[in-house]
């Protein structure tokens, strides 16, 4: 089974390196880019075509919501995590807004990317990756 290819996207470089070390450890993850911007997420993307995007909100230079946005038109299939700290109606229609496939606070991010990679793993198909859509935090 290939896989599951995530590009993390935070502007905080030890909360990347806390992520990465955690999902070192879940099986058919492998982290294969970083970003601390929404402008180097879009680049990463665009670079190294992965699966799945974990996006932070507030970054420099443009935030996670605009990333998001074109991220979700440019390359549709790729999914957009929103792990956050921002516990906001507001942010949340954003994110939604801007096609963004779950949004989760980084406070519950660890239990909540173990139960997304272990239904997205038991999901998937070998020549298709499925996302539990069912996960997506509604508002």
């Amino acid at each position: 089974m290939d896989a599951i290819r995530v590009v993390l996207a935070d502007d905080h470089a030890e909360f990347r390196r806390v992520v990465r070390e955690f999902l070192k450890k879940l099986p058919h993850v492998e982290i294969v880019g970083e970003a601390a911007d929404g402008m180097q997420a879009i680049e990463q993307v665009e670079r190294l075509s992965p699966n799945v995007v974990l996006m932070d909100i507030s970054m420099p230079s443009m935030n996670g919501i605009e990333a998001t946005k074109i991220i979700k038109e440019r390359w549709p299939a790729t999914h957009v995590l929103i792990a956050t700290t921002h516990d906001s109606r507001i942010y949340r229609l954003q994110a939604e807004d801007a096609g963004a496939d779950a949004y989760v606070m980084k406070a519950d991010l660890k239990p909540a990317l173990e139960s997304i990679f272990d239904l997205s793993i038991s999901a998937r198909t070998a020549d298709r990756f499925s996302f539990p859509l069912q996960t997506k935090e509604r508002l």
